[in-house]
Formats: structure tokens, C-alpha cells, sequence
């Protein structure tokens, strides 16, 4: 199956030039729900969520269902895998009539190994009577000014989790389409500076882990466990040998994927703190 890359947090090295100077980027809300997806195989429609392939047993909490009625396999293009937002119960409250609905955000050629235009994937949301992640602004990059002011914004409830900015004709030093995510205070998996409040002994790792390891952030991966069925929606104490069992490599690897530039600065700095000793020892011998 195909992950939904991974949005990069903006800021990161190099995000700026995702979305600078360009002709046309695309500002969309980000959407507080489960990530998942559908496609055309064989002419039957399989489903999954970012992780699995979800069926009758395994249905990430009615969305397979949700696919069985709502889309014929028929209208689907062959080749194409229709990425969105699940709308269920995860941390922010928006309207009851909301949930249990799909929001399309991107449809992922199999052929080209591109996301398609954005263009696009409007008319095919509109061919299909899906319904679209909101939209913010599409046109001409004009500041980051303009981007943050969305953010927190929302068009479906009270408060949004932040946006997403894609430009679609954008590609890294390997090919790869890079989109970038904005995220509110309120919701953010970086906590703020608070090194006041840090024990004594504390150095830039005890500061790396208590800035990214964030209860926003655990709380996100304990609603994933929840989509998965692997812990019930509302989890105690008593499942946390559950919960560390099945979350605790992949926390460690969600940190590390959308963090390694904050880390590679601390190793950086700490071996060349100590590589002049190690060749003053060497000559000095």
C-alpha cells in the first residue's frame, strides 16, 4: 500500500523553498481526523487507513463502509489512490453533522509516482460528489504573513488545527513533492521554551525530548490506536502495556522523522565540542 507522505512541519531546512516565489501554491485547512484512502483495483475498491487495509472487521471506526456506499468503483480512475480526512472524534469539536464524512485532499498517480494538480483533483471530487478539505486561498505565494493568517481558522468548526500549503510543482534534490504544514499553538507537537522550569541536570537531549515527546503529540498517536481498534476510545490505565507496546517504536520514529534536523544540530555541536580533546590527545601522545 501508499503512505500519505509525511508533511514536513515549516521552518524545517529548506520548507521555505516549497512555497516561495511560486506561481501557485494551494492553502488548505488542516483537518483533526483519520487519514485514509481508497482505490480501484481489479475493478473492486480497496481501503485503507495510513497504516493497513481496512475491511468489514477492521473499518477505521465506518469508513469502509462509508466507501462501500458512498463510491462506485466504476467512476474511479485506474491507477489513481484518493487520499483525505476521515472526520471522526480525535481532539478538536466540530459540528455533529461533520464526522463520518470524507474530506478528498489528494489523488496519487501510481503511474507518474506524482500527486496530481490540484485542478484536478477539484474535478474529480466533483465527478465522484465527494466533498474537499476546506480551501483557504489558491493563487500566487504572496507572504508567510498570509499563510498564518488562516491559521487556526476553520470552515467547518469553531477552531481549526492549522493549514497545509502545498505547490505542487515543487520537487527536492531527489524528485519528491514536499508539502508543508502549519500548526496553532494550541495544537502543536513543539512545545514552548520552558528551560526555566527543566531540572538543573538537564542538557540539549533532555531539551530535545521535552520539547518534541508533547502530550499533544501522545495524544495524537493514542487517537491512532483508537482508528486501528488496537485500544478503546476512551483508554486507562490499564491498557498502557498495550498502548507502549504498539506506540512506542513508532513515537520514537515519528520524532525522528519530523525532528532529525533539530537533532543532527545538537550531535553536530556536541562532536565538534569534543573532536579538538580527541586530537589534542592524539598529538599530544
Amino acid at each position: 500500500m501508499k503512505k500519505y507522505d509525511k508533511i514536513v512541519r515549516h521552518g524545517q531546512k529548506g520548507t521555505h523553498l516549497t512555497i516561495e516565489n511560486n506561481p501557485e501554491i494551494v492553502i488548505m485547512e488542516k483537518l483533526d481526523g483519520a487519514n485514509a484512502s481508497f482505490k480501484k483495483e481489479d475493478g473492486k475498491i480497496k481501503c485503507f487507513s495510513r497504516n493497513n487495509e481496512v475491511n468489514e472487521d477492521n473499518n477505521l471506526r465506518g469508513f469502509y463502509e462509508w466507501v462501500q456506499e458512498n463510491v462506485n468503483a466504476d467512476d474511479l480512475v485506474e491507477g489513481g489512490i484518493y487520499f483525505g480526512e476521515w472526520l471522526i472524534k480525535h481532539t478538536i469539536n466540530y459540528p455533529q453533522e461533520a464526522y463520518q464524512n470524507f474530506y478528498l485532499f489528494d489523488i496519487y498517480d501510481e503511474e507518474t509516482e506524482r500527486y496530481i494538480n490540484y485542478h484536478l483533483v477539484e474535478k474529480q471530487a466533483d465527478k465522484l460528489g465527494l466533498k474537499l478539505v476546506p480551501l483557504f486561498y489558491q493563487g500566487e505565494f504572496q507572504s508567510l504573513d498570509h499563510i498564518n493568517s488562516f491559521v487556526g481558522k476553520s470552515k467547518i468548526g469553531e477552531v481549526g488545527e492549522g493549514v497545509v500549503v502545498k505547490n505542487y510543482n515543487y520537487e527536492d534534490k531527489h524528485g519528491d513533492q514536499i508539502f508543508t504544514k502549519i500548526v496553532s499553538e494550541q495544537f502543536s507537537e513543539k512545545a514552548k521554551s520552558k528551560k526555566q522550569q527543566l531540572p538543573q541536570h538537564s542538557n540539549e537531549l533532555d531539551d530535545f525530548v521535552n520539547t518534541y515527546l508533547t502530550q499533544a503529540r501522545v495524544e495524537k498517536m493514542l487517537h491512532k490506536l483508537v482508528d486501528e481498534g488496537i485500544i478503546e476510545e476512551e483508554p486507562s490505565l490499564e491498557d498502557m502495556g498495550t498502548i507502549l507496546k504498539n506506540s512506542g517504536n513508532r513515537m520514537i520514529d515519528d520524532i525522528l522523522e519530523e525532528e532529525m534536523d533539530s537533532l543532527v544540530k545538537i550531535v553536530k555541536k556536541k562532536i565538534g565540542k569534543k573532536y579538538p580533546s580527541v586530537v589534542k590527545e592524539i598529538l599530544s601522545s
